[in-house]
């Protein structure tokens, strides 16, 4: 088994020689911003001071590489800092700074020091630590094989997920509520009107519902009554009190039939394939709702989301339109909610390629925004991949919050479904 820090004993008892050191920095620099890097003489050669040219934010800079074996005294390390400078600065034109990079160990006073043995030369230092940070990142490995002899293993997994989408909530729903009690107030009355003007005849009727009844359908053989007033306004107080009860519940009913469903893009940013992915993202202050279609709306399910419609014929046929054949074993979206009440997408894929971006559009699940305080939506992910002991986790993203009004997701399931209520 390797040690854990192969890399720092590496670099200090460096063992071979200038010319893989000086690929090695150039490198270095490359992972950390510097451009157009143009060496001298790995080889051997006159170099005037400078192991290679580079550039930062667009200005000159050169490089210096010191790789001797071993720990070498302050004393060695600042003389060889300060030849370089002096070479440095005797350059057409004056480059702005010198990134020094060596395999010495330095300590805090000694970097402080150092940096100022430049004067107006900038000097960045690049010492064993902070060359072994560098090295030592997963897309490194490969420069870690080649000059450290360090085995990359498979290529480190560098995906990145993205959420096309928005957590909505909605605003005015205490309107619609009582919007709706007040509907159904109106309709007692209006039956309670028609039923004293119109008193109906059971004896006419009582053939029809005889038929009706033998077809299988339910009827009452009693003629609806008229009732008082104070009976209404009973029943009105009990039917705010039960859509109070489930008004939550009536939401998430108009918004997952109304409301776009989320959708997913998977990147893998390595040059090699990916096996048996599983990608989890996290909605933390958001929940999910099984996404609908807008034509299956039914007013009636608006106010009680347990509604179904009544069974027919003499079988008692349940409608055909509440039939939702089961998603293949191998779809490659599912979600649940963890013990916090976030949503959980999970996204399984039997390969991952590093071209093209996987892409899911079809419409799963719509997102709640459940924490009213927040102003948007954090999402973490991991990913894990055969062949990988090792979890990955992504940096975090956010998606935006979106206020919905419910008058109008209401319409609109009104008019796409053709019901007036």
């Amino acid at each position: 088994m390797r040690r854990f820090d192969e890399t720092w004993h590496l670099l200090l008892e460096w063992t071979l020689g200038q010319a893989p050191s000086e690929r090695m920095a150039a490198l270095i620099l490359d992972e950390e911003g510097f451009e157009s890097i143009d060496p001298s003489h790995p080889l051997g050669g006159k170099d005037g001071g400078a192991d290679a040219l580079i550039q930062k934010d667009g200005e000159p800079w050169v490089m210096a590489v010191y790789f001797p074996r071993g720990q070498q005294s302050t004393k060695e390390i600042t003389d060889k800092l300060t030849s370089d400078v002096e070479k440095a600065e005797s350059k057409k034109p004056k480059p702005v700074g010198i990134a020094f990079v060596t395999n010495q160990e330095l300590r805090l006073a000694e970097r402080e020091e150092l940096g100022k043995v430049g004067g107006d030369t900038k000097v960045e230092l690049y010492h064993l630590e902070r060359v072994t940070t560098v090295l030592d990142r997963p897309h490194m490995a490969g420069v870690r094989e080649q000059f450290l002899g360090i085995p990359a293993g498979p290529p480190p997994i560098l995906v990145t997920a993205e959420v096309i989408g928005a957590a909505r909530s909605f605003i005015r729903d205490g309107e619609l509520l009582d919007a709706l009690v007040k509907m159904e107030e109106e309709s007692l009355h209006e039956h309670n009107d028609e039923l004293r003007s119109n008193p109906p005849n059971l004896a006419r009727a009582l053939p029809a519902v005889s038929v009706i009844q033998a077809l299988g359908y339910g009827t009452s053989d009693e003629a609806a009554q008229p009732i008082s007033d104070e009976e209404i306004a009973q029943r009105v107080v009990e039917v705010r009190r039960q859509l109070e009860d489930r008004w939550d519940a009536c939401q998430d009913y108009l918004a997952s039939i109304t409301w776009p469903g989320l959708r997913f893009r998977i990147t893998n940013l390595a040059k090699s394939f990916l096996m048996n992915v599983q990608v989890i993202l996290t909605f933390h202050g958001a929940a999910g709702l099984e996404f609908a279609r807008l034509e299956e709306f039914e007013w009636e399910r608006l106010k009680d989301p347990d509604w179904e419609p009544p069974a027919y014929g003499p079988f008692k046929t349940a409608s055909m339109l509440q039939f939702k054949p089961a998603l293949p074993a191998d779809y490659p979206v599912r979600w649940d909610h963890n013990g916090d009440g976030d949503l959980e997408v999970t996204i399984t894929l039997a390969e991952l390629r590093p071209h093209p971006p996987w892409r899911h559009t079809r419409d799963d699940v719509v997102l709640v925004l459940r924490d009213t305080a927040l102003s948007e939506v954090t999402v973490t992910y991991t990913v894990t991949a055969h062949g990988y002991g090792t979890v990955f986790e992504g940096d975090p993203f956010t998606v935006p919050i979106e206020q919905v009004d419910i008058f109008e997701s209401a319409q609109l399931a009104l008019d796409a479904s053709g019901d007036d209520g």
